[in-house]
């Protein structure tokens, strides 16, 4: 069993209602709670004696109530995070007033869940498009082509990009024809030409383009993928 299975396991069994596996998570986990605090506020920071453990552990136990296994975050990235905000908001109201520690545990909202979400989303998603046009700038050379070719060999019109992406998917959709892209790294333009109503000089015309959208098809393009015709026309 790898370390993450492990993990989603006993957050499992603290879902189901097993609170020794909840204070065993709260202590494997506590030395980020004081990490994360010495990291904010620039100071050692000890167990027992300063409001800020108290602080981060609340923020670590509603890290554990609230983590989604399935929004692709990690549970330590995802309650680095919560204890992070939550200590900023602390330490920002504590310029202006005192907040006894039992309005603490009420201070944590679901709006400041969602928000916390939502940095963390943001910047993986950032993170992972940059990851994937680098992915697919590697691909596209493959073929002999680049981003600026791409652009210029993009249609104009949304019905010429369609008829594109159904050449694309049907390239993708044949093992077949897919074998010959990738090996050949050229267009079985006989083969396409029966099972499509576009034209062989259509087909030539947009090859770049063709070929381009069947590297996303085939590829691990998640992101990518929503820039495809299919999905662009819901602006068009």
């Amino acid at each position: 069993m790898t370390e993450k299975t492990e993990q989603l396991a006993i957050l499992r069994a603290i879902r189901a209602g097993d609170e020794d596996a909840r204070q065993d998570l709260l202590a494997q986990y506590a030395p980020l709670v004081v990490k994360v605090a010495s990291g904010i506020t620039g100071r050692y920071i000890e167990v027992g004696r300063d409001e800020e453990v108290s602080i981060g552990l609340l923020a670590l136990n509603e890290a554990i109530d609230k983590y989604d296994p399935s929004r692709g975050a990690s549970f330590f990235s995802f309650a680095h995070l919560v204890i992070s905000n939550r200590l900023k908001d602390y330490l920002r109201a504590q310029k202006t007033r005192e907040l006894p520690a039992s309005a603490l545990a009420e201070q944590a909202s679901a709006l400041d869940y969602h928000k916390a979400w939502q940095q963390y989303r943001e910047a993986n998603n950032r993170e992972n498009r940059r990851s994937e046009v680098i992915q697919y700038i590697q691909d596209l050379a493959k073929y002999k082509l680049d981003l600026r070719q791409l652009a210029a060999a993009t249609p104009k019109h949304h019905q010429a990009r369609q008829r594109a992406l159904e050449a694309a998917r049907l390239l993708a959709a044949s093992a077949d024809l897919a074998r010959h892209v990738k090996t050949k790294k050229e267009l079985p333009l006989k083969a396409m030409e029966g099972k499509l109503n576009v034209s062989r000089k259509t087909l030539e015309r947009q090859r770049k383009y063709i070929i381009a959208l069947f590297i996303i098809l085939t590829g691990d393009y998640s992101y990518l993928s929503e820039y495809l015709p299919g999905e662009e026309s819901r602006s068009d």
